[in-house]
């Protein structure tokens, strides 16, 4: 059943992205440059408060089930310039049921963000293909102890944007679930386990120390 539905149809001009299409188009060259010039899946780039999918197009009409709302949706042909679009959406069983139509066939990037809290990442796999992660700068992932992806990546590399995760075939993957950490974490935890090591050890000769102080007083009592 439909709990709620709305349409809303939105023509996107020139005029009404001025102010994001700077930064749009930067963390669209941030992905082309993280993942390679050849790379023909979707990204995902993770900030701390939101997410940043790049999605390659080859169409006039695609159609997106999210389960959150996307926001700054914005279509970018093969010479990176801005394409008009229409855009109308439906919320529907829980996920937003996105249809974008566009003036003309395109061959290029669909780029829209999400909100995203947290050091998780889970990605449903809805269209199979190959699929990119860009971690936050600074974090990263694969201590056992603090985070790993699951299923494995087939590769992983740092980048100076992010450390990046790519899935190249997702056919058999139902989801993508990655648990990252800030870089510094592991050196962090191994001064907490120096410390608490530290601490047992002064511990246990503080014990060893009243058990010989009782044993000691003991005897005497005994002798006397």
């Amino acid at each position: 059943m439909i709990r709620h539905e709305c349409a809303v149809a939105v023509t996107m001009c020139d005029h009404l992205f001025r102010s994001g299409s700077m930064v749009l188009l930067l963390l669209l060259a941030a992905s082309m440059i993280s993942t390679g010039a050849e790379w023909n899946g979707t990204s995902y780039h993770l900030e701390e408060n939101e997410l940043v999918v790049v999605l390659p197009v080859n169409a006039s009409h695609i159609n997106l089930t999210l389960s959150d709302k996307a926001e700054n949706i914005t279509l970018f042909d093969e010479q990176g310039r801005n394409v008009t679009l229409n855009l109308s959406y439906q919320f529907r069983r829980g996920d937003y049921v996105y249809s974008i139509a566009f003036e003309r066939p395109i061959s290029g990037r669909l780029v829209y963000s999400m909100k995203h809290q947290g050091q998780q990442f889970i990605l449903p796999i809805r269209d199979p293909g190959p699929v990119s992660i860009v971690l936050p700068e600074g974090y990263t992932t694969g201590e056992r102890s603090l985070g790993i992806a699951r299923p494995q990546p087939d590769l992983f590399k740092e980048d100076v944007s992010g450390d990046v995760l790519i899935w190249n075939n997702t056919t058999t993957i139902p989801y993508i679930e990655v648990n990252y950490y800030r870089k510094s974490a592991p050196l962090a935890m191994m001064i907490i386990m120096g410390i608490l090591a530290v601490t047992g050890i002064v511990l246990l000769v503080q014990y060893y120390i009243s058990i010989r102080k009782l044993k000691a007083a003991r005897e005497e009592i005994e002798e006397e």
